[in-house]
């Protein structure tokens, strides 16, 4: 009896209970759309990403805007410094610029510097530039300086340091000491050469920077150079320059320094025209007499005997090795030749000496120069 109602009941089971692939359709069909939307969920993440990748990598200034350079001070604004590049950069999207410093909390990493920014950098270049301090150096060079206010202004003018720090240093006799100098002969250390140093540069910073580029410059060589004329560092300085303004001619520097190295040794005073010029600020006086000759300053060597305190401009550097390489001469005069050429006419006497500046004088009075 239980045999046969087993059998009946297979018998009526309705067919859908063992139609496995009907369940089996049901089971996966939810798991086969979960798996389509993850992926096109997955696929707009990624085009968003390649989309937000795009706008930050690619330029972000206009291709008709040129360089420019962002200075940042103790009192600059993150928000303030990203609407001036956006202006000057001319940015596609400014509004992202200033997103992605919110984000990155720019402002609190602002520090003082200058920042060399073009329009094809990235807006993340852009800001993680300024965010590490990524300084761009200012290349300082100067020549044909005369004064030390010239200097100071030329080294300060592209610096954040302001010309009277650079200026007070300087006249610091302290200072100078410590460095081996004068406040005078302190003109000497500066050498006409490129340095490269930060916009944030202090004065102590950037004399120190000259001072090593003096001592590298003065080797073990060009101061036993110096010593064998009897002469130091300083002094060679300090000639160099009045050789530099006694002629523009280089091909004749070397007679010159070996003149006035001839009346140092004999006693002689220099009577170099140039240190007149340099006390009395005329630099274009072409007559050398009456007033200019009773000026009482330490420069006038037709005054005072010996080598002026400190130099009457900044030397360049193969001037300096035209005076350590001098050829031996007896000359202990000279003056402007007649013919106007730049040169000069050297002599050994003093005759002959006014016979070549008579000569030069007559030249001057025919061309009505009188000053």
């Amino acid at each position: 009896m239980s045999r046969s109602r087993k059998s009946k009941s297979k018998q009526w089971r309705p067919s859908y209970f063992n139609d496995t692939s009907r369940r089996s359709h049901r089971n996966r069909s939810p798991r086969r759309t979960g798996g389509k939307l993850a992926l096109w969920i997955l696929i707009v993440i990624l085009l968003l990403l390649s989309w937000a990748a795009y706008l930050l990598l690619r330029p972000a200034g206009s291709s008709s805007r040129q360089e420019y350079y962002a200075y940042v001070t103790d009192t600059t604004s993150g928000e303030a410094l990203m609407t001036t590049i956006a202006q000057e950069l001319e940015v596609k999207n400014p509004a992202l610029l200033r997103n992605v410093a919110r984000v990155i909390r720019l402002d609190s990493k602002l520090r003082p510097g200058r920042y060399h920014l073009t329009p094809n950098m990235s807006i993340l270049s852009i800001c993680k530039k300024i965010a590490y301090e990524a300084q761009d150096p200012v290349k300082l060079a100067f020549s044909s300086i005369r004064t030390q206010e010239e200097l100071i202004n030329k080294l300060t003018e592209p610096l954040a340091m302001t010309s009277e720090e650079l200026r007070t240093l300087l006249r610091d006799s302290v200072y100078c000491d410590s460095l081996g100098f004068t406040t005078e002969t302190v003109r000497c250390m500066f050498l006409p050469d490129t340095h490269e140093v930060y916009w944030t540069t202090t004065p102590k910073e950037l004399l120190h920077k000259y001072d090593q580029s003096y001592h590298k410059f003065w080797d073990k060589q060009r101061t036993e150079l110096a010593q064998e004329m009897g002469l130091t560092p300083v002094e060679v300085s300090i000639i160099a320059s009045i050789v530099e303004e006694e002629s523009s001619k280089t091909d004749e520097y070397g007679d010159i320094a070996g003149l006035y190295i001839n009346r140092l040794h004999k006693g002689m005073p220099l009577q170099a025209d140039p240190t007149l010029k340099f006390a009395s600020g005329n630099f274009t006086a072409q007559r050398i007499g009456g007033e200019l000759l009773k000026i009482d300053s330490p420069y006038n060597t037709y005054r005072y005997k010996g080598l002026p305190p400190g130099p009457i401009r900044y030397p360049q550097m193969t001037t300096i090795d035209a005076v350590l390489h001098r050829k031996p001469h007896d000359y202990l005069y000279m003056c402007a030749r007649a013919d106007f050429s730049g040169y000069h006419a050297f002599a050994t006497t003093y005759a002959e000496h006014m016979r070549n500046a008579k000569a030069y004088q007559k030249a001057l009075d025919e061309r009505g120069i009188t000053e």
